[in-house]
């Protein structure tokens, strides 16, 4: 087979990823502690095989993030079995919605923006909220950051920073989860935005 089609050169070099680095954690990438295969969009995108799965999903969401409400969906369920690719999946849209017009130019793009029909990838806020990475006693609170102590108050952070997050304080405080008017309320007027949701169980 190798005759048909060469493999990467880390791979001929058996330079190949060390096995604990197969696995994607999407915080890492938020925060920018994933290595550089994850981390950086180019590579990561050189990297990826862009499947027709893949090829629907992203080009709905450019589709819906450029507010095309026509033959897409405003949320994603996806399930699938443990090592099927969710979080790969959602580091290639995480990617895509931070990155705007610079995606345009990288590696399998150009297919995705013509299955959307869109000329350039939009610019979006984004949240990523993974379950296993959230302390059962929440995030921030000693570090100059607001404690948020559930997945809505660091969402509603992570879209509009302490104005996002005291739209819903007080819910947050309460452990109650917002109501639809209260979502609204720290979701930014300016742009579109894509909240990413890992590892819930």
């Amino acid at each position: 087979w190798y005759t048909v089609i060469s493999p990467r050169e880390d791979i001929r070099e058996n330079k190949s990823l060390d096995m604990a680095e197969f696995a994607v954690h999407l915080d890492h990438i938020r925060d920018g502690r994933a290595p550089d295969e994850y981390q950086k969009p180019e590579k990561f995108f050189d990297r990826t095989f862009l499947t027709q799965n893949l090829l629907t999903l992203s080009s709905e969401m450019v589709r819906r993030l450029s507010g095309e409400t026509a033959g897409t969906s405003a949320v994603f369920n996806m399930a699938t079995q443990f090592g099927g690719g969710k979080t790969h999946a959602l580091t290639l849209l995480y990617h895509l919605a931070t990155s705007g017009a610079k995606a345009n130019s990288w590696s399998g793009v150009n297919k995705i923006l013509a299955a959307a029909r869109i000329d350039s990838i939009p610019d979006a806020r984004t949240a990523v909220f993974v379950g296993t990475d959230f302390s059962s006693n929440g995030r921030g609170g000693d570090d100059g950051t607001p404690l948020r102590r559930t997945p809505w108050g660091e969402i509603a952070y992570q879209l509009g920073g302490d104005e996002g997050f005291a739209s819903i304080a007080n819910l947050d405080a309460e452990l109650t989860a917002p109501g639809g008017d209260d979502i609204r309320k720290f979701l930014p007027a300016d742009k579109p935005c894509l909240i990413l949701m890992d590892e819930l169980m």
